[in-house]
């Protein structure tokens, strides 16, 4: 029924529909709560984003950690070591000849700065792995090499020191270079301080050339350094020089790199 107003116009009297008309807002309350929503996906998405951008970056940080570690080992003659890195932690695995060489690849590997741990999983021939090295377990005797603890830290120290900082020569002679007096004084300081250790002084050459000539010219590099040793002041009746021209090389002598690692001078202690 219509009804006049007091203005005169009509008036439906009864029930209004309360439907919302067509492109009225939400509430606000729906408002907050979709744009948390919206906030907290935001979140959680850069927050996977960032987590997965440390992770490669620690996976990659690994991963140059080992290249480091591995050509260090190589020069040292302990090229068949796998090579492993987590963070700063690196593992070593493989077979190694004798215990000397196991805790001699073991320091080799802390004496680089980047590296905070070793986790040496290491063997010798016939013998399980040692475990945290070097020094800390008692050594038996090893044919041909160190016998006492002493000489396998000395034996680590100067693998270690030859690792960081090469004995290197002027190309195609036994000329030492000019870079060589700070390893040849650091090799000397570690003779001085064991004054009973006898050692074997090895020259080592890349395949270039005729096997002969590489013979004489890894013997002549191998006394270069005792030269210079004997000149630092270790007694000449306390070290062997010895050529093994290109007869034993830790890397391929296909490559540029490879020829540089097999070109090495390496100290050996002897009983």
């Amino acid at each position: 029924m219509n009804q006049r107003s007091p203005l005169g116009y009509s008036a439906r009297l009864g029930p209004q529909s309360s439907a919302p008309r067509r492109g009225a807002s939400l509430p606000i309350g729906w408002i907050a709560i979709l744009g948390g929503l919206f906030a907290i996906l935001v979140l959680l998405w850069i927050v996977g984003a960032t987590g997965a951008t440390e992770q490669a970056d620690a996976t990659d940080q690994s991963a140059e950690l080992a290249e480091i570690v591995r050509p260090a080992l190589t020069r040292a003659g302990y090229g068949d070591i796998v090579v492993k890195a987590d963070d700063r932690t690196v593992v070593l695995e493989g077979e190694l000849a004798t215990r000397a060489d196991v805790v001699a690849a073991s320091a080799v590997a802390s004496s680089i700065a980047e590296v905070a741990y070793v986790d040496n999983r290491l063997t010798y021939v016939g013998e399980p792995e040692l475990g945290d090295l070097p020094g800390d377990n008692t050594p038996g005797p090893v044919q041909g090499g160190a016998t006492s603890t002493d000489d396998l830290l000395l034996q680590a120290a100067m693998a270690g020191i030859a690792a960081r900082d090469p004995i290197e020569f002027e190309t195609g002679s036994d000329e030492l270079t000019p870079e060589s007096a700070t390893t040849i004084s650091q090799i000397a300081e570690q003779l001085l301080e064991r004054p009973l250790v006898r050692i074997e002084i090895g020259g080592h050459t890349d395949s270039d050339g005729e096997a002969e000539a590489n013979q004489l010219l890894s013997e002549a590099r191998a006394n270069a350094v005792l030269n210079a040793l004997l000149a630092a002041g270790i007694e000449a009746d306390r070290m062997t020089a010895v050529g093994y021209g290109d007869a034993l090389p830790v890397a391929t002598n296909e490559t540029a790199e490879g020829k540089r690692r097999n070109r090495r001078i390496e100290f050996l202690v002897v009983v």
